[in-house]
C-alpha cells in the first residue's frame, strides 16, 4: 500500500460492520436474551459459551476468554495479519481503502523496493534452474532427494550459478539496483577491497515468505564442498530470524483449515516431508525457537508438535523450547515433543520408514506436561523428601509462567501428586515467584497503606487486599474468584459503561499518586469527557495504532465484555453505586498513606465534613507536634466553627 490508512477511516469501518452479521456468516449463532452465542471457534467445546454482545459490538468467550472486537474476530478466525483483515472487512462493507501520506512514507517505500527487488532476485534463481545446461547439479542433487518438479515449484526453488557476479550482472543494471541488491542482503560488498560480488553461488536457493507470501530472503544449500553448508539472508529491515518460519505460508496455502504444525529444523525436512503429503510443517532459520514463532504458530494452529533428534543436542533444544512455550500455554491450546532415532531426521525417516509411519510417530509425542515432568525429574530421586523437595523447586518457577487458567491448575495436582504436596501450598509457593503486572509499578506508599478499621467496603472485593481485590462471580460466590484491584474494577465500569463518567468527583488525591493505574484512569476519564460519544471498541483500535498507546489498549482490551462486567452480572448490582464504592475506597485507599499533615490540609479544603471526617480531624489535631502551629491553629478554627468539638 501506498500510504498510511487513516485512523478514521478504520474507525469508521468497524462502526460500519455490524459484528453479529459478520460473525454470523461465519459463525452457527442463536440468541440467548440480550445476546447471541455460540461454540467458540477458538478451543473445543460441546455447550455455546462464544458471546456476540451486539450493543456494545464485541465478542466474548467464557470457555477461553476469547474476546474483541470484528476487526480482531477476522484476524484470529481467518488468521490473518492486521492488513489482509482491513482489506477482507472493507471488502465486506463494500468500500475502497484510502490512503494518506504518512511521515513513515520513506520508511515504507525503502521496504517496498526490497521487496522488489526481492521478489525480482526470486525470478532470477527461478528462471536459472530451468536453464538444464547450467543447473543440471541442482536438478540432480534435487531428483537424488525425490523432490519432484512440481514440489520444487510450490516452494518456488531455485538455482544460484557458479560465478561471482551473476546475479549482479542481470539485476545490478544501475547504481540504485546495487544499493538495492545490498541493502537486501543479496550481495557482498567489501569497501576495502572495492569488491561486490554474489552471496549465493553454486547453491539451491529457497526464498523465505512472510505470512503474504512476499519472499523477505533466501536460503541456500550448497552443491559442492563449500562451507558452510546452508546459508541464510542476513536480516534486514524486512526479514529477522526470530520472526519467520520457513514454510509457513506455503502451510496455510495448502490448507486454511490446519489444526496443527510440526516444526522441524531445516528446509529439506519441510520440503521432503512435503513430497510425502505432510504438508503442515515448518522451519526455524538457523535459530532457536523464539516466543514470536511460537505466538505466530498459535496464531495459526492450536497444537504444536516439536521434533528433534532424539541425541543430546535435541533434549536440549527440547528444553528450550519448554521455557518459549509455556508463558503461550493458554487452555485450548496443545504441545507436544516428538524424538526422532539417534542418527536420523526427519527426511531422512519418512523416506525409510514412510509417510503413516512418521504420521503415527507425531501422533505418539509426547505431551507437554508428559516431558515437562520427565525432564525435570531425570537426575533427582522423587521417592525421598529431598528429592519431591527439589522437584517442587525446580518445576514451580516454571509452571508459574502459563498463564492462569485449567491448563496451570492441572500441572500444579500433577506436581502435587508426585511430590505429596498440597495443591493449595503450591499455590502459595507460586505466589513467591509471582511478578508484578508490567502495565503498574505502584508506589511503595500505597502498597504500605493499613486499612481503617470503621472503613465499610463494598462487596465485589476483601476489605483486607491491598494489591488485588476478589471480585466474586454473581452466580457461584463461594467458587469462582476473579482477580482485580480496585482501581482496575474501576477502570472496567468506567470503560463498559460510560456514562458512569459524571459520577467521577473529588480525583484531587488521585491526581496527586504515582500511581500508573490511577493516572491511566484520569486520562480516561478525560478522553469520555472531551468524546460525549466515547465508543470503547474504537478507540481501542485506534490505541493500538500508536505504539506509545499500545499498553493501554492491551490493559484495557480484555475488560470490555468482561463476564462481571455482563448484563447477566449487573442485573443484581447498582453499576452507579459499584462505582461510587470503588471511587470511595481509592480515595480512602490514598488518604490513608498521607502524612498526617497532608491529611489534614485536604480535609480543611473540604466545603462539608462528616462526622467521620471531622474525627479525624481531630486526631490528627491531638497528635500534631507544637510545632505545627499554624496547621494546628487552622484545624482548631474549623472544629469550632463545626461545633462538635468546640473546646
Amino acid at each position: 500500500m501506498a500510504g498510511r490508512i487513516p485512523q478514521s477511516f478504520i474507525e469508521d469501518l468497524i462502526d460500519r460492520v455490524d459484528i453479529l452479521d459478520l460473525i454470523s456468516s461465519r459463525l452457527d449463532v442463536k440468541k440467548a436474551g440480550k445476546s447471541h452465542v455460540a461454540c467458540c471457534p477458538f478451543h473445543q467445546e460441546k455447550s455455546p459459551s462464544f458471546t456476540v454482545a451486539q450493543d456494545k459490538q464485541f465478542y466474548y468467550c467464557f470457555g477461553c476468554g476469547a474476546t474483541g472486537n470484528v476487526l480482531k474476530f477476522i484476524m484470529e478466525f481467518d488468521r490473518l495479519d492486521f492488513l489482509p483483515a482491513l482489506e477482507l472487512l472493507a471488502q465486506h462493507a463494500g468500500i475502497a481503502i484510502p490512503q494518506i501520506d504518512d511521515p513513515n512514507r520513506q520508511e515504507d517505500r525503502s521496504k517496498r523496493e526490497i521487496y522488489s527487488i526481492l521478489s525480482d532476485c526470486d525470478r532470477f534463481f527461478r528462471r536459472r534452474l530451468r536453464q538444464h545446461e547450467i543447473s543440471k547439479d541442482a536438478i540432480n542433487y534435487m531428483k537424488g532427494r525425490g523432490i519432484s518438479g512440481k514440489v520444487a515449484a510450490k516452494f518456488g526453488i531455485g538455482y544460484a550459478p557458479q560465478g561471482w557476479d551473476n546475479l549482479i550482472k542481470e539485476e545490478g543494471t544501475d547504481r540504485q539496483r546495487l544499493a538495492l541488491l545490498e541493502k537486501s542482503g543479496m550481495l557482498v560488498h567489501r569497501p576495502d577491497e572495492n569488491k561486490r560480488y554474489d552471496r549465493f553461488r553454486h547453491r539451491i536457493v529457497f526464498p523465505i515468505r512472510d505470512q503474504r507470501g512476499r519472499t523477505v530472503g533466501f536460503g541456500g544449500r550448497v552443491l559442492d564442498e563449500s562451507k558452510p553448508k546452508y546459508l541464510n539472508s542476513p536480516e534486514t529491515a524486512v526479514f529477522q530470524k526470530a520472526r519467520e518460519l520457513y514454510g509457513l505460508y506455503e502451510a496455510r496455502r495448502a490448507s486454511n483449515r490446519l489444526s496443527e504444525l510440526i516444526i522441524v529444523e531445516g528446509y529439506m525436512d519441510v520440503i521432503s516431508l512435503a513430497q510425502f503429503g505432510i504438508i503442515n510443517c515448518v522451519a526455524t532459520l538457523g535459530t532457536a525457537i523464539t516466543d514470536q514463532h511460537v505466538k505466530k504458530i498459535f496464531r495459526n494452529v492450536s497444537d504444536i508438535i516439536f521434533c528433534f533428534d532424539g541425541d543430546h543436542a535435541g533434549r536440549r533444544a527440547a528444553a528450550r523450547a519448554i521455557d518459549t512455550v509455556l508463558p503461550q500455554m493458554n487452555d485450548g491450546l496443545s504441545a507436544r515433543f516428538l524424538f526422532l532415532p539417534d542418527a536420523e531426521d526427519p527426511d531422512t525417516m519418512v523416506r525409510t520408514s514412510g509417510k503413516e509411519a512418521f504420521l503415527e510417530m507425531v501422533a505418539n509425542a509426547l505431551p507437554l506436561s508428559e516431558f515437562f515432568f520427565s525432564h525435570y525429574s531425570a537426575d533427582i530421586d522423587t521417592s525421598t523428601p529431598d528429592g519431591k523437595a527439589k522437584l517442587a523447586k525446580s518445576c514451580a518457577p516454571q509452571i508459574n509462567k502459563i498463564p492462569e487458567g485449567i491448563f496451570k491448575k492441572l500441572m500444579l495436582a500433577k506436581l502435587s501428586e508426585l511430590t505429596g504436596v498440597l495443591t493449595s501450598d503450591l499455590h502459595k509457593y507460586l505466589k513467591s515467584y509471582e511478578a508484578k503486572p508490567n502495565l503498574t509499578e505502584r508506589d511503595p506508599e500505597i502498597d504500605r497503606s493499613i486499612d481503617s478499621p470503621d472503613r465499610e467496603y463494598p462487596e465485589y472485593y476483601h476489605s483486607k487486599s491491598q494489591n488485588f481485590t476478589e471480585v466474586r462471580h454473581a452466580t457461584q460466590p463461594a467458587e469462582k474468584k476473579i482477580l482485580f484491584s480496585p482501581i482496575k474494577y474501576l477502570i472496567g465500569l468506567l470503560i463498559n459503561f460510560p456514562k458512569l463518567i459524571s459520577y467521577t468527583t473529588d480525583t484531587a488525591l488521585m491526581e496527586k499518586s504515582s500511581d500508573s493505574e490511577i493516572k491511566l484512569f484520569l486520562e480516561l476519564t478525560k478522553t469520555i469527557k472531551d468524546n460525549p460519544d466515547f465508543n470503547p471498541s474504537r478507540s481501542i483500535e485506534c490505541w493500538k495504532g500508536d505504539p506509545k498507546l499500545l499498553n493501554k489498549a492491551i490493559y484495557i482490551e480484555p475488560l470490555v465484555a468482561h463476564e462481571i462486567y455482563s448484563s447477566h452480572s449487573n442485573s443484581e448490582r447498582d453499576n452507579i453505586s459499584a462505582f461510587c464504592d470503588a471511587l470511595k475506597h481509592i480515595r480512602c485507599q490514598l488518604f490513608d498513606t498521607l502524612p498526617d499533615s497532608l491529611k489534614a490540609h485536604h480535609l480543611l479544603k473540604q466545603d462539608v465534613l462528616n462526622e467521620k471526617e471531622i474525627k479525624q480531624l481531630h486526631n490528627i489535631y491531638i497528635t500534631l507536634f507544637d510545632g505545627d502551629k499554624d496547621l494546628k491553629k487552622a484545624i482548631k478554627q474549623r472544629l469550632v466553627s463545626d461545633q462538635k468539638y468546640n473546646k
